[in-house]
């Protein structure tokens, strides 16, 4: 038989229960109040009692209203009252006490969409915590507060509080030990709190910190006056609680998730069902337009306004040599019903923008091709190469000082067409590259995204978009697709 002794007398536990054993959560002890003693207020944490006086005269306080009670007479206390209790006799307050917890699970679930954990907090919180009166405070993985309920003891508040609340108490923020599990410890002012990570999957999506309470040692005077001594039962209770607490927001916010996740589905196929016929033979058609068109708009400004400057600095013949290499860009361009083209059409068009290039930059670009002919006549998506080459101008280039190289090569490689595009601009770091890959595959319309996107439409999951960069051997975007003759649909 274990003693918990505390100041205003002792308890002695009779049956503890088993945590590992859910079928059975009953606590049996007997309370002895001494003579001239008494149990401070205290709240039940959602654990029901039964008391039984085996001897003496006592008085219980429960939520306010007094109950005089004598040996042979029995007192109940639902979970979430509060209590106290004083010896009024001569001899010691013996009552056998059996308490078992109260499962508080009995939210209903919203049918509106909710923000996150955020609203899931807000949605359980005046229904499922705060009925429990417990000190909780509840944040996100990132240790922002979400919730802060408002019955701390006086002595935290007094010792600890700020504005009436605790965001900058040491006891709230992260420890150097795994957050990540259960665990317990005291704050500076001695008093036991509990950590209970919210855990969804393997996901950690909150944390809860809760407890303030003082445990009674057996060997220690309480020096805390403002604190009600709490027996182990109520602890264990306490904690479990804060268990069952992460439990439902786990269960909520997977509730919440598959209820959204179903939500977008179904409005996906109702969308998808009502432009299937409209889109069936237009889509992709229509998509290659805009692809071609979003592509085209950015090269064809920036070259104009090269030309402009160009014609103050040159002589006309460069003048007219630019103005005809234009031309045959804005006749490729126009050509917008293309989807596909042959790769020597593509690379001629590769060309015509490098000579405009080349009479910007002059002696200060270099340009080399390393073209298997072989190859000229394989099925390319339209206009998809060029796009590429800027890129190597308008980054690669950009705060480069040395001769810039650019160099153009086909070949076959592992039964594909091979199309590598390497330049001697700034370096890529591995972190960059892991960037630059993330926004091809990223969908947004633009820059290296739309041609990720044309060899997508093109060829399915039937091909490779890569990017190649270190010091020695510069930057290469390489490209491999199937090898298809211009006659395959």
């Amino acid at each position: 038989m274990k003693i918990q002794k505390t100041d205003w007398g002792y308890i002695e536990w009779r049956h503890i229960h088993d945590e590992n054993d859910k079928k059975q959560l009953m606590d049996i002890r007997i309370s002895v109040v001494l003579p001239g003693k008494s149990q401070p207020k205290h709240t039940h944490y959602s654990e029901e009692q039964m008391l039984y006086v085996i001897s003496g005269e006592g008085i219980h306080i429960i939520n306010g209203e007094k109950h005089h009670k004598k040996a042979g007479e029995f007192v109940y206390i639902d979970g979430g009252a509060t209590h106290e209790t004083h010896n009024i006799g001569n001899e010691p307050l013996r009552e056998l006490l059996v308490s078992n917890p109260v499962i508080v699970n009995n939210y209903d679930y919203k049918e509106e969409k909710l923000d996150g954990l955020k609203g899931i907090i807000e949605t359980i919180q005046s229904q499922f915590i705060e009925p429990l009166n417990i000190p909780i405070t509840i944040y996100d993985s990132s240790w922002n507060i979400l919730l802060q309920t408002k019955c701390f003891n006086n002595y935290c508040i007094k010792t600890c509080a700020l504005n009436g609340r605790f965001t900058y108490c040491n006891c709230l923020t992260p420890k150097n030990i795994s957050d990540d599990e259960e665990y317990t410890f005291k704050c500076s002012h001695g008093l036991t709190i509990y950590h209970i990570p919210i855990i969804y999957g393997e996901e950690i999506i909150g944390y809860i910190r809760g407890g303030h309470i003082l445990l009674a040692t057996g060997d220690k005077k309480n020096e805390y006056k403002e604190i009600y001594d709490t027996p182990a039962g109520t602890a264990m209770s306490i904690k479990r609680l804060l268990i069952q607490i992460s439990k439902s927001i786990v269960n909520y916010y997977g509730f919440t998730k598959l209820r959204n996740e179903v939500e977008e589905k179904n409005i996906a196929i109702e969308k998808t069902s009502k432009l299937r016929e409209e889109l069936k033979n237009n889509l992709i058609k229509e998509q290659e337009k805009v692809t071609n068109l979003k592509i085209n708009h950015h090269f064809l400004f920036n070259t104009l306004n090269s030309m402009a400057s160009m014609a103050l600095e040159k002589d006309c013949f460069d003048l007219y040599s630019a103005i005809i290499d234009l031309s045959k860009l804005f006749r490729y361009t126009m050509d917008v019903e293309s989807e596909f083209t042959e790769l020597e059409k593509e690379i001629d068009y590769v060309k015509k923008y490098l000579n405009l290039q080349k009479i910007r930059y002059g002696d200060k670009l270099e340009i080399e091709y390393d073209l298997d002919e072989n190859y000229n006549n394989l099925r390319v998506p339209f206009n998809f190469l060029q796009p590429i080459v800027e890129n190597a101008f308008v980054h690669g280039f950009k705060d480069s000082v040395n001769k810039k190289m650019l160099k153009i090569s086909t070949f076959f490689y592992n039964e594909r067409l091979r199309i590598v595009v390497n330049n001697n601009g700034t370096h890529l770091s591995d972190h960059d590259i892991c960037v630059v890959i993330q926004k091809m595959h990223s969908n947004s319309g633009h820059g290296l995204a739309l041609i990720h996107n044309k060899l997508q439409l093109a060829f399915g999951n039937n091909f490779k978009m890569d990017v190649v960069s270190n010091e020695k051997e510069d930057t290469s975007f390489i490209i491999d697709i199937p090898i298809l003759s211009m006659s395959k649909k």
